[in-house]
């Protein structure tokens, strides 16, 4: 039997079946974002899906070694053609070969939607994402078949380098030009050819002899036959950095797609370049960078909110490439002979899944902080201090200060500690749930409490304890503030009035109530709800004079499905922190939000943000719908106030005409940037980065 002498379709195929592989993520990811409220947890549930689906593929192709090659072209060949045909019948149930329906969308409020989002990942992508994460191991199997005299591991780098290509040209080049919807029929055409490639690759396989099993090769780590174990522990540590990264810098800086791809982007970065066989020199160097990574985090630790997020995300970035860089070497210096390449695969695929089980499922149970960050660090010095000690080559290279680094360890898990134990003690409650970690800070200002919300380090509401302060309006939302002015002149007329508040905090705006007032508040976070409502610390809510109404879910969703309120206040606090919710800001929002809008009313926007600047988003929707605008910015005394920037809307062109608000309008003087309308179907958080 002639066996092909060439596997030329090989790299290409895998080249393409990996840059489709990451280029869904990020589509599909924006698309359910707005669907859960925005929160980071549904990138990390994402991740977790695709780590899982990944396990899977690498499990099915090490088991397919066990069929002939005929077999295994014919029943790999044959799901394909399913994956096909069930997007072809997508595309006549929801219009779309991958975005689900809008009706599918949950509009009830939940805790935890995770098994919501896991739902509409399987029967969206499930099958096309199974089979694309085949690609790297059974091709590179196949591959090996047809020219055994190659090494397959190269096939390896080509993946994850078609991996970055496909994350990094997203922001940049696909999210801007495109929307979510051509998006998604550019990816479905690139997956038919992939089919076809990936077709004509199990054609050159089929007729293949079948190969007899050998017995595992001895490793150059060690030779009591746990190196399973190790690969599966080192891929584990991999992935629970990039997620508990991600975790980290997404509590403070915006979860836009080039955060949620940067670290993604890091991580297989670190695959590239750990697995480059000329570069295994540099082995060592690797721990070296673990120390520094360490010192990185005691830069940040101690920076805070300080820094610029520039030297975060530097930082972060850093300590990310660090970590992954020593374990994916070596992984790559314990891999196994290439014919047991698919069982290496598939521990590195099992320890990738279960660091995303841990961080989405575990850690929110066992934490009530992002503490796994912590536990990454100590992970990696540990593994780190493992090979110091074991390896032949890395134990040479520091045997005369190889007793130093325990103790370097044990001395930085004790700082970690400490700051874990600083923060539970600045704390009277704290709470971590899948919208992310809250607490309670208490300080004293000359003797008086005062009682501070935050999420991570975003300060999302402050109440002073005292009887003369208690009903003082702070932070964002003080008299002279852009909604404190819209709320105080909207009262100079008798009239009961309807506010509407998205995004609850801790209610301070319930202290412009009045009898017969009604403020109807909505907020996706159960957690928050209870802190406003029945905590010992804020009480805005039960101190107010109107009535108050409290709405568990998105806000956007739930106006959905009300009819129309009028309100006269129409308050938007959603956007000043971690996870500015992009679905709140598009202009079929804001036809929605104007339907329920009396037709004198206000609509207030807090667009104080460190890292954006969405006025020219708001500039956009007012003129789309011919609205009249002010934008008013207020500096804070960095105490009880804070510096503020709000736009009011409104089709009443004397409520914004009026001297209060046109003292404090510079909207006119400002130069805006020009940028596309944001729609449900286009945003681009990236274009307004500041």
């Amino acid at each position: 039997m002639k066996i092909p002498t060439t596997a030329s379709p090989f790299p290409f195929t895998v080249f393409l079946g990996a840059f489709l592989l990451f280029q869904i993520q990020p589509i599909i990811g924006k698309y359910l974002l707005p669907w859960f409220g925005g929160a980071p947890s549904v990138w990390l549930t994402c991740l977790m899906f695709f780590q899982l689906l990944l396990l899977g593929g690498y499990a099915y192709a090490h088991f397919l070694q066990r069929l002939s090659a005929g077999r295994q072209a014919a029943l790999h060949a044959g799901l394909l053609v399913v994956a096909l045909a069930t997007g072809s019948l997508l595309v006549f149930v929801w219009g779309s070969p991958l975005l689900p329906d809008p009706s599918w969308r949950s509009m009830s409020g939940t805790e935890r939607p995770t098994i919501d989002i896991l739902r509409l990942l399987l029967v969206s992508i499930g099958l096309s994402y199974f089979l694309l994460s085949t690609s790297a191991s059974l091709l590179q199997a196949w591959s090996h078949r047809i020219q055994p005299e190659r090494s397959p591991y190269i096939f390896y780098v080509v993946s994850n380098t078609a991996s970055l290509l496909a994350l990094l040209s997203y922001p940049f080049f696909v999210e801007p030009q495109l929307t979510i919807r051509e998006q998604a029929w550019m990816w479905s055409g690139g997956f038919f050819i992939y089919s076809v490639l990936c077709g004509v690759c199990a054609s050159k396989v089929r007729k293949l002899p079948d190969v007899k099993q050998e017995a595992p090769a001895q490793t150059i780590l060690l030779d009591d036959g746990s190196h399973p174990l190790l690969w599966t522990l080192l891929s584990f540590c991999g992935v629970l950095a990039l997620m508990a990264v991600t975790n980290q810098m997404m509590q403070d800086i915006p979860p836009v797609p080039f955060l949620w791809i940067l670290p993604l982007s890091i991580y297989l970065l670190s695959y590239i370049i750990g697995f480059i066989e000329k570069l295994r020199g540099w082995q060592d160097i690797y721990i070296y960078l673990l120390l520094c990574a360490f010192g990185a985090t005691w830069y940040l630790m101690r920076g805070g909110l300080e820094l610029e997020i520039r030297n975060q995300i530097f930082a972060y970035s850093f300590i990310l490439l660090a970590v992954c860089l020593f374990c994916h070497n070596a992984l790559y210096r314990s891999k196994p002979d290439p014919k047991h390449l698919t069982g290496f695969y598939l521990c590195i695929s099992s320890g990738g899944a279960l660091g995303g089980l841990f961080t989405v499922l575990a850690a929110p149970f066992l934490f009530k902080g992002y503490w796994e960050y912590q536990l990454m660090l100590v992970l990696s010095g540990a593994l780190a201090v493992f090979f110091i000690y074991t390896n032949p080559e890395t134990r040479k290279t520091f045997r005369s200060v190889r007793h130093v680094f325990p103790l370097l360890l044990l001395a930085f898990a004790v700082f970690l500690g400490s700051g874990i134990v600083k923060e539970l003690n600045r704390s009277v409650y704290m709470e971590r749930n899948f919208f992310g970690s809250i607490r309670v800070a208490k300080e004293l200002n000359n003797g008086i409490p005062i009682y501070s919300l935050l999420h991570g380090k975003i300060n999302h509401g402050m109440q002073i304890d005292h009887p003369k302060f208690r009903t003082r309006p702070t932070t964002y939302f003080t008299a002279s503030s852009g909604v404190g002015l819209a709320m105080q002149l909207k009262q100079q007329k008798p009239d009961p009035m309807r506010v509407g508040i998205l995004g609850l905090g801790i209610g301070t705006l319930a202290v412009y109530g009045r009898t017969n007032d009604v403020y109807r508040l909505y907020e996706i976070d159960p957690a928050v709800i209870q802190l406003a409502q029945s905590s010992p610390w804020f009480s805005f809510l039960s101190d107010s004079k109107a009535e108050i109404e409290v709405v568990l879910g998105d806000g956007r969703i739930s106006l959905e499905r009300e009819h129309a309120n009028r309100f006269d206040v129409l308050v938007l606090d959603a956007f000043t922190g971690d996870s500015p919710p992009a679905h709140l800001l598009t202009l079929e929002a804001f036809e929605l939000y104007l339907t329920h809008l009396a037709e004198s009313g206000v609509i207030a926007v807090n667009i104080s943000n460190r890292y954006l600047d969405l006025l020219p988003v708001l500039v956009q929707v007012r003129n789309r719908f011919n609205l009249h605008a002010a934008y008013i910015a207020t500096l804070g005394d960095m105490k009880i106030s804070a510096s503020a920037q709000w736009v009011l809307l409104s089709r009443d062109a004397e409520f914004l005409r009026q001297p209060a608000i046109t003292e404090g309008d510079s909207l006119k003087t400002r130069t805006v940037r020009s940028i596309r309308p944001w729609t449900d179907d286009y945003s681009n958080l990236l274009s307004v980065m500041k």
